[in-house]
Order: structure tokens, then C-alpha cells, then sequence
């Protein structure tokens, strides 16, 4: 090959090069075009969500695995009364009293270990009331189909967790007293059959005269006799003790871990107690028993119930004596 050959070969190489570097720059130009529309889509599309996620009425949020804040929309931190600079970032501890955090957290971390779907009810503590939310935990998975992050939504839950707080105490409550009616002390009878909280004293009360307050002054006033005895129950026994209206005019009482000492203790401040009110009316007839380990609770309280109406026939006896006297 001749000088001037290789030179022309050179040349054309050269050019070859030079056509090939232009075409790769000008596909590199136009991916990169490409690239752009594609981030700006995706750039309006992350705002969109964003917006959805923020401008949401219900709290959404989003975890990392150790529990800290990737991100909390508005209405989340305003469920919380924090700021979003309080939350994002900080972990599910700093944000929740520690019951209610290992409690979420809990549910997080199932989350991220098996990529399921879980759902729980939580409360918000607050200064002005609690709220409660039914929050729904949900897996985002990367690439490599494992969970990425755990994203959340709540339901605010606050009037229907009160409504069912409401049908409860009123399903376990007497509504004229606000203590615990004969439903409730009866299952709390049966549950401590089983319990290892003997010895176990129970007290039964009754009035001595609600009927004849009723029939001479009124249901109203009878109702009111109703409360006083019910108030005085409170003051003279101890504020884990059971105390139940059970009837129309009858009380009961159940002391766990009570012996017969300070079981007619709490029986005598309350003939005590109901004596301070120096009112002819207000009257009761009370019987005590005591269960020791072994002992059928319904029995015992059979027992209670015979020895206050003993007390109420020596009560009745006196008022008999003190009427002939009087004639």
C-alpha cells in the first residue's frame, strides 16, 4: 500500500469515527431529552400524589424499618397536635406515650417481616380527649420484592369507640347510682370463683324504707335515698371493692382478699356513715359472709343475704317495740 493510500484509508476512518461519534451524541441528546419529559412527568406525578396525601382528611404516613417517620401528611399531625417537623424523621417513641408506641410499632414491624396487610384500632392520647383510629399498615415493596417501607391510613374511629365505651357502662351499670348492676357483679362472682383472690368477703344491703318514702313522699324521693345509700357504699368500702345495686332497695358488695376482720370493719363504717345523716328514713339492714379457699360464692352469698335479713327482722322488731311505746 502506497503512502497516499494508507493516508485516504486514514482519512476515511477517521471520518467514520467522527459520523459514528455524532450519531451516539445526538442518541445521547435525545435521551436525554427523553429522560427529562420522563422526570417531569414523573416529577408531576409525585406532586400530585403528594398533594392527594396532604390534602387527605384522614392521617396517612409513612415507616421505615426501625420505626421512624418517612412521612406524615397534615391531618396526621394534626391528629398527633405536632408539628411535621416533630414527626418526620423521629421515631414512633418520640411521638406516642410508650404503651401506645410498642403498640404501633409492633404492628409495623409484623408488617415489614411479612409483607401482609395489617390492620389495628389505636388511641391518639390529647390534651383536650383521646381519639381513636382504625389504622390499616400496607407493604411497599422495591425491586427486589422485599418491603421497602410500610405505608398507613387511619379512619377516625372516636364517635363510635365512645358510642360503644356508652352501650358498655350502661350494659354494666346501674343508671340511677352509677354502680355496677346485678349483670355485672354476677360475672364478677363466677370470674372470682376461679381467681386466687381469696379470702373473700361479700356484703348484702338492703333499705329499710324505700317503699314506705315512695309511698308516703314520692318515687322522687325514694330516688333520692337511693343515691345517699349508694354515696355512702362509696365512702366506706375501698375503691377496688365490687359494690352493685342488685335490686330496686339492695345493695352487694364483694372484698376480695378480705378476711372476716376487716370485712365487718367496712360493714360497721357503714352503718356509720349512714347514721351521720340523722334522717329516720335513711336506714339499712346489711349481712356480711365470708369465702375462703374452696368456698361456692353463690353459697356465701346466700349466707350474707340470710344474716341481712336477720339484721333487718331485729330492725323492724325495734321499730315495732319503739311504736307500742309510743301508744
Amino acid at each position: 500500500m502506497s503512502e497516499l493510500e494508507f493516508e485516504i484509508d486514514q482519512q476515511k476512518l477517521q471520518e467514520k469515527s467522527r459520523s459514528e461519534l455524532i450519531a451516539k451524541i445526538q442518541d445521547l441528546q435525545k435521551r436525554l431529552v427523553e429522560l427529562k419529559t420522563i422526570n417531569a412527568h414523573w416529577r408531576e406525578h409525585n406532586e400530585t400524589y403528594a398533594l392527594v396525601l396532604d390534602e387527605s382528611s384522614d392521617p396517612i404516613f409513612m415507616f421505615y424499618p426501625d420505626g421512624r417517620y418517612r412521612y406524615v401528611n397534615q391531618a396526621f399531625a394534626e391528629g398527633v397536635d405536632k408539628p411535621l417537623d416533630q414527626i418526620i424523621g423521629r421515631s414512633i417513641y418520640d411521638v406516642f406515650p410508650k404503651d401506645e408506641a410498642e403498640k404501633r410499632f409492633a404492628a409495623v414491624k409484623w408488617v415489614f417481616e411479612t409483607g401482609e396487610i395489617r390492620v389495628i384500632e389505636v388511641r391518639v392520647p390529647r390534651r383536650d380527649a383521646d381519639r381513636y383510629y382504625l389504622t390499616t399498615a400496607k407493604p411497599v415493596l422495591g425491586a427486589d420484592g422485599k418491603v421497602d417501607w410500610v405505608i398507613c391510613i387511619s379512619k377516625e374511629i372516636t364517635d363510635r369507640k365512645r358510642m360503644e365505651q356508652e352501650l358498655l357502662y350502661l350494659s354494666t351499670h346501674d343508671i340511677l347510682t352509677g354502680l355496677y348492676n346485678r349483670n355485672f357483679f354476677d360475672s364478677e362472682l363466677a370470674r372470682l370463683q376461679l381467681s386466687r383472690l381469696f379470702p373473700i368477703g361479700i356484703v348484702v344491703i338492703d333499705m329499710n324504707n324505700l317503699k314506705a318514702t315512695n309511698d308516703k313522699y314520692g318515687h322522687s324521693a325514694g330516688d333520692e335515698l337511693i343515691r345517699k345509700v349508694a354515696a355512702e357504699l362509696q365512702n366506706s368500702f375501698r375503691m377496688g371493692d365490687i359494690i352493685a345495686r342488685i335490686g330496686g332497695d339492695e345493695f352487694a358488695v364483694i372484698l376480695t382478699q378480705t378476711d372476716k376482720v376487716g370485712t365487718e370493719s367496712a360493714v360497721n363504717r357503714l352503718y356509720a356513715n349512714i347514721k351521720k345523716h340523722r334522717d329516720a328514713l335513711l336506714s339499712i339492714s346489711a349481712g356480711w359472709a365470708i369465702g375462703e379457699v374452696g368456698s361456692y360464692l353463690q353459697i356465701v352469698m346466700r349466707e350474707a343475704d340470710d344474716r341481712m335479713y336477720e339484721e333487718k327482722a331485729i330492725y323492724r322488731s325495734k321499730i315495732q317495740k319503739r311504736q307500742n311505746n309510743d301508744e
